[in-house]
């Protein structure tokens, strides 16, 4: 399961100004497998959606089906939900 972090220092939301208006994020941290986490940015509708400092994963709602029945990540909405209480992934029987 992915595991992304928020850690000291990322846990307020930042701003990009943008022709359209502001655009609010989140730094954090995706543990992908390697030597290394990589920083990603988390989209927010507001600073007040900023996520506190802990581990969380993605939430279902993230995922959507795309125009061509492929599997793909909303990228303008990362659910996040906390690491622990995140559905345990089923192995294939």
């Amino acid at each position: 399961m992915l595991k992304i972090s928020i850690i000291e220092g990322h846990h307020a939301a930042l701003t990009r100004n943008t022709k359209n208006g502001a655009r609010y994020y989140q730094v954090a941290y995706a543990d992908m497998g390697g030597a290394f986490p990589q920083e990603i940015e988390i989209p927010i509708r507001n600073p007040a959606e900023a996520k506190p400092i802990g581990e969380y994963s993605l939430a279902l709602s993230t995922f959507q089906v795309g125009r061509y029945k492929n599997l793909e990540l909303n990228p303008f909405q990362l659910d996040l939900v906390p690491f622990n209480k995140a559905a345990p992934m089923q192995k294939a029987g």
